[in-house]
């Protein structure tokens, strides 16, 4: 009568779960058992920090502008180029003209990176060479275009970058005078075939040694546009606007990383991979520069040595970022990712969520009064199952990335630590032994 409590105790017994380091070995205290289940979360991460070797940010509808200080990994500088679509004038040459004013209208776009309560000073120079894309459509974080040392306009202001109201920046009259009277006279200067030839736009580029935050303005129809305002003598009615709009496709920003006294100083700018224990047991992803995180497993496979055969059930990822590395002025992203790639670092897949269907997002675990319980969490079950046994050309890696939007589009960053590093990386794994089928 007693003997399925004995059976009940025996199975509560075997489930009891242990921890595990895989460069240690198991307790002979373990019952024996067909099978048991083992937690560790000391599984091994090489941390490595990529660059990649140019950022296409041609046509995105964004001008970064300003600069920012990091606190590890050094100065930011980003300049935007934009060049401009020839407008309609349809004021009777007869007429008698006066300029008024040139006006830049910009609109911040919301994004902002650096101490927006200290003054921003921003340079607008005429461009002297076409902006042209390369044979393959686009223009990078790299790419420069030369332009006029003189600026038509130098701009002090304090950001309000999720105020949607117009920057209004008066530009050289010089230049207003003229672009009217081409226009007024009918100038071939200005026509339709050579008008970009003339005036091959502006770029706006941070000025001074002051400057701590950089700002994004839309480019897209009537922002970022250029405002010619003139009137016609002896009328009521006399005010006229001509409006250049931006040239979307070829607009472009280009991204300047100064690394000078930081530990990357003495690395080269380009085809650059960088391991965690040269960075002070850190990774770094940076958009606009370039910068990802690959996560490798070196030694996974020696779970498959604890018994006849290991089956991986659980595998969860979690990334803390580097108190420090973060503020109210440089905020930690809402989402990272995590993609597949083989050992030539060529992309294969990404993690997906529980159904197989959509891009997995890490998840930002925020803990407001401790910095070292801030997390991202993500689920890679799948990814480590079909990893253990892989060996050679069939391994793979992961790849810690933002989305595509935000590499081009801004500067948000994120740095985090490897298993020696402050906040260390962990990997959880839960998994099987079986000592006999």
């Amino acid at each position: 009568m007693y003997k399925p409590c004995f059976v009940l105790y025996l199975v509560l017994l075997v489930a009891v779960t242990s921890c595990y380091d895989e460069n240690g070995t198991y307790g002979e205290r373990l019952v024996s058992s067909s099978f048991r289940n083992v937690q560790v979360d000391t599984s091994t991460v090489w941390v490595t920090s990529v660059l990649i070797d140019s950022l296409e940010t041609s046509g995105k509808g964004i001008a970064l502008a300003g600069e920012y200080i990091h606190p590890l990994w050094g100065k930011m500088l980003s300049s935007a180029f934009i060049p401009y679509q020839r407008p309609s004038y349809n004021t009777e040459a007869d007429e008698t003209v006066v300029l008024d004013s040139l006006v830049l209208l910009l609109s911040p776009n919301g994004y902002f990176v650096g101490d927006t309560t200290m003054p921003l000073t921003i340079g607008i120079h005429q461009l002297t060479e076409k902006i042209s894309l390369n044979d393959n459509g686009y223009l990078y974080n790299k790419s420069s275009v030369m332009y006029e040392e003189e600026p038509l306009a130098t701009y002090t202001f304090k950001p309000k970058p999720r105020n949607p109201d117009l920057l209004e920046i008066r530009l050289s009259d010089a230049l207003g005078h003229d672009l009217l009277t081409k226009f007024h006279t009918g100038d071939q200067a200005v026509s339709n075939d050579r008008f970009e030839d003339y005036f091959k736009g502006i770029v706006l580029i941070p000025e001074g040694e002051s400057n701590q935050a950089l700002i994004a303005f839309s480019v897209a129809d009537t922002a970022t546009a250029i405002s010619l305002r003139y009137h016609i003598t002896d009328e009521l009615e006399n005010n006229k606007e001509l409006l250049f709009k931006a040239k979307t496709e070829t607009q472009f920003n280009q991204i300047v990383h100064n690394r000078t006294g930081t530990l990357m100083e003495n690395y080269p700018s380009r085809q650059l991979e960088i391991p965690s224990d040269s960075l002070g047991n850190r990774g770094v992803l940076m958009c606009g520069t370039g910068w990802y995180v690959r996560l490798e497993f070196p030694y996974l496979n020696n779970f498959r040595e604890q018994g006849e055969y290991v089956e991986i059930e659980q595998a969860y990822l979690k990334i803390y970022p580097e108190p420090g590395s973060y503020s109210a002025y440089n905020t930690l992203p809402d989402s990272i990712y995590l993609y597949i790639a083989d050992e030539n670092n060529v992309i294969t897949d990404a993690v997906k969520d529980y159904l197989g269907e959509e891009v997995q997002v890490g998840v930002l675990m925020k803990d407001d009064t401790f910095d070292e319980n801030t997390y991202y969490y993500f689920d890679v079950t799948d990814f480590m199952q079909q990893e253990l046994g892989a060996s050679g050309k069939y391994k793979h890696n992961l790849q810690l990335v933002y989305n595509a939007t935000d590499y081009t589009g801004t500067l948000k960053n994120l740095t985090i630590s490897d298993q020696k590093g402050r906040t260390p990386i962990i990997l959880q794994l839960t998994y099987a032994i079986y000592e006999s089928y």
